[in-house]
């Protein structure tokens, strides 16, 4: 189909307003954009997204190539489309992790089974420490503070409680 025309003759006619050579230029980067997305993990609608994204940056790179550096369309190509999709791979891992942080976030259940737990401990002074630590999240500067012991007598407990869970629970 475009085995007849080079990238540069392809080029030049898109620049002279040819809807023929774009759909060409389509065609003949379309499986490469893919390739370059599945390499990366992109799978389904994200594959898609990428392969929309890449075709967006195909008419893109087509516009500002030029042919003056001595550099092939390919590598120019090959080049802002890695760097997009590194961006673009980022972008979306960002947004996966903060889905997951929202969710732990919004489910209660998760303290309520740290309350739970915080029954294992005999010692008043460990199951403090423990919900202090695993339910409001303080720092242990300021558990040492307002318990008025050493950081280090904290740290000592905590290996307490991290040895009762792991009894409790056989890990």
């Amino acid at each position: 189909m475009y085995l007849g025309w080079n990238d540069y003759e392809l080029i030049y006619l898109i620049k002279e307003g040819n809807e023929l050579a774009l759909n060409l230029m389509y065609h003949k980067y379309c499986n490469f954009i893919r390739i370059k997305a599945r390499e990366l993990g992109f799978r389904g609608f994200d594959l898609d997204d990428c392969i929309q994204e890449g075709l967006l940056l195909l008419t893109k790179a087509i516009k500002t190539f030029n042919n003056d550096y001595n550099k092939s369309f390919w590598s120019y190509f090959n080049l802002i489309l890695k760097r997009h999709l590194w961006r673009y791979q980022k972008k979306w891992q960002k947004q996966e992790y903060a889905l997951i942080d929202d969710n732990i976030k919004d489910n209660n259940t998760f303290k309520e089974t740290i309350l739970e737990y915080s029954s294992l401990f005999k010692d008043e002074m460990l199951r403090y420490i423990y919900e202090e630590i695993f339910y409001y999240n303080t720092p242990i500067r300021e558990i040492s503070r307002k318990l008025g012991v050493k950081s280090s007598k904290i740290y000592l407990e905590l290996k307490k409680i991290k040895e009762i869970l792991r009894i409790e629970f056989d890990l």
